[in-house]
Parts: C-alpha cells; structure tokens; sequence
C-alpha cells in the first residue's frame, strides 16, 4: 500500500466514525449534526473556528451555530476565544463526559425532589401516588448509580494521569551513550608481540 493510499484509507476511517457518531446521537436524542461535531472535536480537540465547521459539515451556518450551541449548553464543547481572531472558536472541554454525568445525576435528584414535593402539596389517588413513586425510585437509583460510575471514571482518570508521568519523564531523559566497541587486536599487532618475545 502507497503513502497515498494510506492517508486515503486513513481519511475514510475518520469520517466513517464521525458519521456512525453521528448515528448513534440520532438514536439518543440529538440532532445527527450535533453528533458529527461531537465526532470532529472527540478526533481535533479544538479550538476550531466556527467558519472551519460550517465548511467541514457542509452544512448552514445557522445549523452549525444551533448545534454548537447546544452541545456548549450541555457541557461537551465550550467557546474560546483567540487573540486576534473577530469569529467564534470551540474546543472540547476536559472531560466532557463526567460532566454530562454529574448533569444527569442533577437532573434525576431534581425529579426526586419534584415528587417529593406533589405528593406533600396535594394528595393523589392511589394509582398515581404509585406510578410517581415508581419513577422517584428509578430516578433514585439511576442517580446512585451514576454517582458510583462517576467516581470510578474519576479514580481511572487519577490514574491514568499518574501512570502519563513518568512515561514522559523516562521518554525525556537521555539515552546513555553506546560503550565503546573494543579495539580488535590486528594481525600486524599480534606478530609483533611475538616477535618481541622471542
């Protein structure tokens, strides 16, 4: 395979996992678009500008500032600003899926609390007192749970960080000089030698 054909190959893997991320928000809930750029950042990091988006998605300027938006609005891009530059730049921010996370462990304990308040303020049948404390519980256990993998990614990531030390610290330092090669002893040398002796 040429250099060529390699970078082609390479090109198509890139985009074939932005679009298939792109599938799965769609499944999820989000605007396939929104999925394209979450694959875009996950692949370039950032800052990249909103005019390079636009181009890259081939799509609206007005669609890619909606989903930009919306993913800056739940926690996985934010805005930058660079020095000299009058447009919008966006980067992935760190660790953008502990925050989307701790956002969904906030929003099923607000539901909790939202039962909770109802069932204090106004008395309901008892078909509905049921079905409502059926959801409360899901939500109270999906927040737990949540918590739990929260803090184990957490924990993975102290590690991972501890671990990246001092690989570059050994990557950095540098390589100790070969020792010499031994001086062969010569044909000419060992015959003079004998000579000598005799």
């Amino acid at each position: 395979m040429t250099q060529q054909d390699k970078a082609k190959a390479a090109l198509e893997a890139r985009e074939l996992f932005i679009e298939r991320n792109a599938i799965q928000a769609e499944t999820g809930g989000l605007p396939r678009i929104a999925g394209r750029l979450i694959g875009i950042f996950l692949l370039d990091g950032g800052p990249i500008s909103f005019a390079e988006l636009a181009d890259r998605m081939q799509a609206s300027r007005a669609s890619v500032s909606t989903n930009t938006r919306l993913l800056e609005r739940l926690g996985i891009i934010e805005r930058v600003a660079m020095r000299g530059e009058r447009q919008d730049f966006f980067s992935l921010r760190a660790n953008p899926f502990l925050i989307v996370l701790e956002q969904s462990i906030a929003d099923c304990q607000r539901f909790t609390t939202y039962v909770d308040e109802l069932l204090a303020a106004s008395p309901l049948p008892a078909d509905a007192t049921a079905r409502l404390q059926q959801a409360q519980d899901f939500h109270a256990v999906t927040a737990q749970t949540l918590q739990e993998l929260l803090a184990k990614l957490a924990e993975r990531q102290k590690q991972t960080a501890a671990q990246a030390v001092p690989a570059k610290r050994k990557a950095g330092a540098a390589a100790p000089a070969p020792a010499a090669a031994p001086k062969a002893r010569t044909a000419r040398s060992t015959a003079a030698r004998r000579s000598s002796k005799d």
